[in-house]
């Protein structure tokens, strides 16, 4: 009898193939792409690795770290199509948005390098990964972090659909900076760490689940701005109004 993790751990495969077809046929392929193959990938990962755990355990280590390496790199790349669309409308920003992603990316990558480097470094093959997840996470928390707290500061509001993106790579971030810390530390066992992995991911599953998923509604027609007045310029001015008002 299959155990409760390895059920929770295939849980989210009929959930990420209903959004991923949902997604397909509302074409919001076409405008969340990079989002689309993040649901796509993580969709067959699971499927993947399912058949090869049950097959060899030596190739599941391996094709695990691999798949891992895939996932935060399109996390990554994801929190940077947040980043590049939040200011996608805001033309005097076009600076800020072309080189400020980068420029943070490899300042939260130094931090993160430095503050887990600098701890005595086993030689075993699963330190050195558990090491190297660390400063990844540490990377995607503080992109996660940066992007958010610009979006507050310049007034820009976001999307439904690209809120509950940034929340499900929050929630993921998170807890694998937290988990990959408790395990460098020797304070959590590595069975519980796979529970706190598998539970955030099903979290993260049915957060993406619930913005995408249900039935979209018709926005109400706006009345345009009045000649000669810049439109990126207007909804800036009106979302930093709502923002010092709150």
């Amino acid at each position: 009898m299959p155990s409760l993790i390895y059920i929770l751990s295939l849980l989210p495969i009929p959930v990420l193939a209903c959004i991923a077809i949902v997604m397909y046929r509302r074409k919001q392929h076409l405008v969340y792409l990079t989002f689309w193959m993040y649901v796509c990938f993580q969709f067959l990962r699971i499927l993947a690795e399912g058949v090869v755990f049950r097959i060899s355990y030596p190739l599941f280590f391996y094709s695990y770290w691999i798949s891992e390496a895939c996932s935060v790199i399109l996390g990554l790349l994801l929190l940077r199509g947040i980043f590049t669309d939040v200011l996608r409308n805001y033309s005097s920003l076009t600076r800020v948005r072309q080189i400020g992603y980068e420029v943070a990316l490899v300042t939260f990558w130094s931090i993160g390098a430095v503050l887990v480097l600098a701890r005595p470094l086993g030689h075993t093959l699963p330190r050195m990964i558990t090491r190297a997840e660390e400063v990844v996470s540490f990377t995607a928390v503080g992109m996660f972090l940066f992007v958010t707290g610009a979006s507050i500061v310049l007034g820009l509001k976001w999307t439904a659909k690209i809120c509950g993106i940034a929340a499900g790579l929050g929630v993921l971030g998170t807890v694998d900076l937290l988990v990959y810390a408790a395990l460098s530390r020797k304070v959590l066992s590595f069975p519980t760490a796979s529970w706190i992995e598998t539970i955030a991911f099903d979290v993260a599953v049915g957060i993406f689940a619930l913005y995408f998923l249900p039935r979209e509604t018709e926005p109400p027609s706006s009345d345009p701005p009045p000649p000669g007045v810049r439109i990126d310029l207007l909804q800036w001015a009106q979302n930093a109004r709502g923002a010092i008002l709150k």
